[in-house]
């Protein structure tokens, strides 16, 4: 597995088009973030590629208009071989359900 952070100016179709590259390759995309940074935007990929699907990618995201920059992380495996975990995301917390907000504010 490798990642891949890509910043990206937030115009209308930029985001889908960054993930367009991936799977008109039939690559699979278990894990995908994207956040706002500062005046830009950040998309983090988590992908099992090989060498030349990394070098195609990285030219395919480059060619997109409104792609700042494209970085492409080390394998995965690598890291998990010394025993470290991969951090997901905090997932957001539930919303209270209505009945319970209604008497929060009784």
């Amino acid at each position: 597995m490798h990642v891949f952070q890509i910043r990206y100016r937030n115009t209308q179709g930029t985001l889908m088009r960054i993930l367009t590259a991936a799977s008109r390759r039939g690559i699979d995309l278990p894990y995908v973030q994207a956040e706002p940074v500062e005046h830009t935007h950040k998309v983090t990929l988590l992908l099992e590629v090989n060498p030349k699907q990394v070098g195609q990618l990285c030219r395919d995201w480059n060619a997109v208009v409104d792609v700042i920059d494209v970085r492409a992380g080390a394998q995965l495996k690598e890291v998990f071989d010394h025993g470290v975990a991969w951090e997901l995301a905090p997932q957001p917390v539930a919303s209270a359900p209505l009945q319970s907000s209604r008497q929060a504010l009784a």
